[in-house]
């Protein structure tokens, strides 16, 4: 009950931007194994959408993308500016709240597994 926010059992942070023992998810791949979702939120008009980091990271290594967190901004835009004709780069949180808008498509079971056998390893 003494916890403040950001600071879990252990000494380890528990921030959603960090894994179980304390490390900054730095990939879409570190994000997506550990069920984080992302928030991009527009700079100029506000618009706010949150993505599952498991159908992002889908997408990215589908398209042979580099899915490094950083990185992830400059090949998304805010849809509600690039209807207007402007291409707006969102800015990129990592949270856990739940997805909105048109699900993206999650790959299928075996390559899941390939990934989530490979981090255990």
């Amino acid at each position: 009950m003494g916890e403040r926010a950001g600071e879990g059992s252990g000494g380890a942070r528990s921030g959603a931007d960090h894994d179980h023992i304390g490390r900054r998810l730095r990939t879409l791949e570190e994000c997506a194994l550990h069920k984080r979702t992302l928030r991009l939120t527009c700079p100029a008009c506000g618009h706010v959408r949150v993505l599952d980091a498991v159908a992002l990271w889908w997408l990215f290594q589908r398209r042979g993308w580099d899915g490094t967190l950083g990185l992830v901004g400059r090949r998304l835009c805010c849809s509600a500016c690039r209807a207007a004709g402007q291409v707006r780069r969102p800015r990129l949180a990592i949270g856990r709240d739940p997805p909105t808008g048109a699900a993206l498509p999650y790959p299928d079971a075996a390559t899941w597994k390939r990934l989530v056998s490979r981090y255990r390893s």
